[in-house]
């Protein structure tokens, strides 16, 4: 009992710190490592943290500590069309997101490694002034005029915990599996289908998922790889149940790259990402969100053995439209372009990492087709966001 209370005390001191969206509502990467080339790398591992993008990955990797804080910092903003609601309203909080991982050999003849990781990964939130619409906040039965009460914020902060097993086998095959264990935590004020406010206050919820993968080395150049991660099943979250349609479930997601290596110090990555957003009760059939395809692309430099360059896009498309944008202004997960760039230093046992990650400023207008008879007055309000961030990071070998 004390070890579970340990880990989901762990899990909740990680989820507390994070509010974010970048691809829906999922970070672009684990770690300076991962960011400085925009996450992409699904085929050629670089230290623990890949244990969450691609378990196989581990048989390539110095067994070793890795730790990160990210400084996560969008500029949200809501222009409501609604007469008498918001007008403009900004928010340009941040978020600090933190991140421990570790990679160990084991066993089966020193080709089978274990891995084991803690998270910040997902999330999003947003708090503004004033509210899209008015809202019951004295229980009367009917809408009130003041919009500074209610349906102004959200904040979804969620956590994940995996343990990863991996081998390696003699035809330059690898191969990687393990359970990912999730704590989310909501509060809101949103309006339900009622236009009756939420509470506001925090509610938790947890699930689990897993994650595989592989790696496949092609001659002395070229490596593929991929990795499938299941939908995280949730409980559901009580305090919101006249609000969401039942579990917010995390959606599957499919990775798959390559790896090529353009000369001896310098390596070009390739992804491409499918994540299901569609495929969830709530928030594809109640929100409306579509699936994303995301394509990745970087290069890490090798300028010397101590010192490493990165930089890399992703691109894809944003889960929410004109049609759901009205409906999801509290959830605007609407990125869709991220450049990044990074690097690494490495002295006798510790490694320093740096990366800074910009999103490209994103903005979906509202046309009404999520809001029923309310369509005339919510057509035309628009959310947009850009965001910065920037994360540091230590490894340590063992």
């Amino acid at each position: 009992m004390k070890t579970n209370y340990t880990l989901t005390a762990a899990l909740a001191a990680i989820a507390a710190f994070s509010t974010y969206a970048t691809e829906g509502i999922n970070l672009i990467g684990i770690g300076p490592v991962q960011q400085g080339t925009a996450g992409a790398g699904v085929a050629s591992a670089k230290d623990s943290t890949w244990l969450i993008l691609n378990p196989a990955g581990l048989t390539d990797v110095e067994r070793g500590v890795d730790t990160s804080l990210e400084y996560f910092a969008p500029d949200r903003s809501l222009d409501s069309t609604v007469s008498g609601g918001a007008g403009k309203q900004t928010d340009d909080s941040v978020s600090y997101i933190p991140s421990v991982s570790a990679s160990f050999g084991c066993c089966v003849e020193d080709r089978g490694y274990l891995g084991i990781g803690l998270y910040g990964t997902s999330g999003m939130g947003v708090d503004y002034g004033a509210g899209r619409f008015g809202a019951d906040t004295d229980g009367d039965g009917f809408i009130d005029s003041t919009q500074d009460q209610a349906d102004t914020s959200t904040d979804l902060s969620i956590a994940k915990l995996t343990v990863t097993y991996a081998q390696k086998f003699d035809n330059g095959f690898s191969f990687g599996v393990g359970p990912v264990f999730v704590l989310s935590l909501l509060r809101t004020d949103m309006l339900n289908a009622y236009n009756v406010a939420q509470s506001g206050e925090w509610d938790s919820s947890v699930g689990v998922g897993a994650i595989v993968g592989f790696n496949q080395k092609v001659g002395d150049k070229l490596t593929l790889g991929g990795s499938y991660m299941s939908e995280q099943y949730m409980t559901e979250f009580n305090e919101y149940s006249d609000l969401l349609n039942g579990s917010l479930n995390l959606p599957q997601q499919v990775t798959v790259g390559l790896a090529y290596q353009l000369m001896d110090s310098l390596e070009a990555v390739l992804d491409y990402r499918w994540i299901g957003w569609n495929q969830l009760d709530t928030l594809g059939d109640q929100f409306g969100w579509d699936d994303q395809k995301i394509v990745k692309a970087g290069l890490t430099w090798n300028v010397s053995d101590r010192f490493t360059l990165r930089g890399g896009i992703s691109h894809g498309n944003s889960p929410i439209d004109s049609d759901t944008a009205f409906g999801n202004a509290l959830f605007p997960a609407i990125m869709t372009t991220h450049l990044s760039t990074g690097f690494s230093y490495q002295f006798d046992k510790v490694r320093v990492d740096l990366a800074y990650t910009h999103a490209l400023r994103t903005s979906e207008t509202a046309n009404g087709s999520d809001s029923g008879s309310y369509a005339s007055y919510v057509s035309g309000t628009e959310i947009s966001m850009a965001q910065d961030s920037l994360t540091l990071g230590l490894g340590w070998k063992f």
